[in-house]
């Protein structure tokens, strides 16, 4: 694997969320069809999609939006277009500035993809925060507020601006949040001390990873 994609199929079986077996014929599937390997594992039914989703806020420490409930204003869509949303099936729903620098909450079913992230950020010149979503939702979300009108532009039957999480502050400014002013390489140097903290990774595994 490269040093920036995350083997989030070896985080699952470390914790006992898949065995090998379900692992070996997910990365097949995902040879024959193509897509990320949460997506190959939900389709051959090893894990459902709210679990995975849960397991990664649990280990990563990240928030989950509900988009349904969200109506995204049109100066944060505007910062991604369309055609980099739909090819990372990805959407971004809020904005802030903070010292200087502008941050940018992306939803994503699968944030341990770090080149995604990164490219999220060279095609936004934002940092980029992630959030979780389920990859339907972000497809709907993505439908409605790119594509159903130009520009994001709101209709009275859209559903009221609402932050993401009431209580959480899922962009963790730096100061407030460890790890908030890090580069994308010193996060996942954390990301992967978190993980060998927590038992995912073994140190032998971390070894591979470099």
């Amino acid at each position: 694997m490269t040093r920036k994609t995350m083997r989030l199929g070896d985080m699952l079986v470390k914790a006992g969320k898949i065995d090998e077996f379900q692992l070996n014929s997910a990365l097949s599937y995902q040879r024959h069809w193509g897509g990320q390997i949460g997506t190959s594992l939900i389709k051959l039914g090893y894990i459902g999609e709210e679990d995975l989703l849960q397991f990664l806020a649990e280990q990563l420490n990240l928030t989950r939006i509900d988009l349904s409930r969200m109506a995204v204003a049109p100066e944060v869509l505007a910062l991604l277009p369309v055609e980099k949303a739909l090819e990372y099936n990805v959407i971004p729903v809020d904005r802030k500035e903070f010292n200087g620098s502008v941050y940018l909450l992306v939803a994503m079913a699968n944030p341990t993809n770090l080149i995604v992230i990164d490219a999220l950020q060279f095609a936004t010149g934002c940092r980029v925060r992630p959030a979780l979503a389920t990859e339907e939702a972000i497809r709907s979300a993505i439908r409605r507020c790119y594509q159903k009108r130009p520009a994001g532009i709101r209709s009275p039957d859209d559903p009221p601006a609402k932050p993401p999480l009431p209580d959480i502050d899922p962009f963790r400014f730096p100061g407030n949040q460890p790890g908030g002013g890090q580069s994308l390489e010193e996060r996942f140097e954390r990301l992967l001390a978190l993980l060998v903290q927590k038992g995912l990774l073994s140190e032998n595994d971390l070894k591979d990873l470099k």
